[in-house]
């Protein structure tokens, strides 16, 4: 039995650690990118927006987020250091979790200096980013409170929290003509179409890249249906660099500081549970060591971040989709979409080509991967037992709770800021719920 626990680790170090032929790498590390390259610059985009930020100066902002979504990913594939980076197939990018904290930090310290605010959000992630990484030990030891029940739950949450965007990116935006339009509807349907075709038709190569071919295929497909503007492709200029302190330095504001320390909360929440799930789909353990590492990962990718003019990251929910549609659980694929990164922030007409993808391709293609997410915590679910015990409540009860913020986003409006940050996010309510209940209905009865 020992003898075959040992070949079995040693086949699964090798499967994680594998180095995939350098064509088929960088094809899946750009379908990696394709499927998270809307969601990483959207943020960057709000932010500079709300200060009323000029668009060369937002153009800055993007191309600092994907240079760091570069390096971030890098930190969490490479081992450059034993006990920093998860060391599995990980895309790092800028947080959603803190677009409202940050976007009410901005606004409360611009004054008639949008700078200024933007600086007081920089000085905020390098020490919530401190915070992350020093705090990573002791949050890595909830590990034990995170079985299958829970993580499942986790989990779920992520899937279901992700599959509005999708749905949001099938609409279009709101500022086009075509918002809400039926070709925007039909288009989507068309993508899920090809992705669906490519997996049953192919079970090779072609079908690991599935989500990109039906990204691109799709977007050829938006052409003559009057649903691409490539006008941002003319206007974009050949080349930039992202150099440290663009905006002056940091400014440290202790209000702003401690939003950012609940924001970090968050993202370890989610960025623990998408680690169990990724770990689960490279048929890795996810022991506390390794779930430490990769939280000191997004610590550290923060720090940086502050000072090369980006805000805090975390792992990219989607991406954990893309590898358990494609199965492939080298690490390298992830360094892989690293390189495409940074490769893309130095080119805003790459980053122009990325962004010119129609929104309803790419809501076609998060319906399957957001969903997937969410199969898979229900797969966790299944599991588990719940004769004899009250775990068919908790799970009720829990996804019930993370499904609040989802189906009304203004629940939460009228609590202060730091219960918004805590509680506008499903997987950090839904997590919080099934962590106090699985304790008070499992692990008291054990003691």
């Amino acid at each position: 039995m020992g003898v075959k626990t040992m070949e079995l680790e040693k086949g699964i170090v090798e499967e994680v650690h594998q180095k995939l032929e350098i064509k088929n790498m960088f094809l899946l590390g750009i379908q990696h990118v394709a499927a998270m390259c809307a969601g990483a610059i959207a943020v960057p985009m709000i932010l500079g927006e709300s200060l009323g930020l000029g668009q060369e100066e937002i153009n800055t902002l993007v191309s600092a987020t994907l240079m760091m979504a570069g390096l971030g990913t890098f930190i969490q594939t490479l081992d450059i250091h034993g006990k920093i980076g998860a060391k599995l197939p990980i895309v790092e990018g800028v947080s959603f979790a803190g677009v409202s904290a940050l976007v009410a930090v901005g606004l409360s310290y611009k004054g008639t200096d949008p700078i200024f605010g933007l600086q007081v959000m920089f000085g905020a992630t390098i020490v919530s980013g401190i915070f992350a990484f020093l705090v990573a030990p002791m949050f890595g030891k909830l590990l034990k409170y995170f079985p299958p029940l829970v993580s499942g739950v986790v989990v779920t949450s992520m899937g279901l929290s992700l599959i509005p965007v999708a749905l949001r990116w099938v609409a279009g935006s709101p500022k086009s003509s075509s918002y809400l339009s039926i070709k925007n509807i039909i288009l989507a349907l068309i993508t899920i179409g090809i992705v669906l075709a490519i997996q049953k038709l192919s079970k090779g190569f072609l079908g690991n890249i599935a989500i990109l071919l039906g990204i691109f295929l799709g977007t050829l497909v938006a052409i003559p249906m009057g649903l691409t503007d490539f006008s941002t492709l003319n206007e974009a200029t050949a080349f930039t660099i992202n150099t440290p302190l663009q905006f002056g330095f940091p400014k440290f504001e202790l209000t702003a500081i401690l939003s950012l320390f609940l924001v970090q909360l968050v993202i370890m929440t989610d960025a623990t549970g998408n680690q169990i799930n990724l770990s689960d789909i490279c048929s890795v353990e996810p022991n506390q060591e390794k779930i430490v590492a990769g939280l000191r990962g997004h610590g550290l990718t923060s720090i940086i971040a502050g000072f090369f003019n980006s805000f805090p990251h975390s792992l990219f929910g989607q991406n954990v989709g893309i590898a358990a549609i494609t199965g492939v659980k080298s690490r390298f694929v992830g360094t892989a979409a690293g390189i495409i990164l940074l490769v893309v922030s130095f080119f805003p007409k790459l980053v122009a080509i990325l962004t010119s993808i129609p929104s309803p391709v790419l809501g076609g293609a998060g319906i399957i991967m957001f969903g997937i997410v969410a199969a898979n915590g229900i797969k966790r679910l299944g599991t588990i037992s719940y004769d004899g015990n009250k775990n068919l409540v908790i799970v009720a009860t829990s996804l019930g709770m993370a499904l609040a913020p989802i189906a009304a986003p203004q629940l939460f409006s009228n609590f202060p800021q730091w219960g918004k940050i805590l509680f506008q996010s499903p997987v950090t309510l839904g997590a919080l719920t099934v962590l106090i209940l699985n304790i008070v209905f499992n692990e008291f009865n054990k003691k």
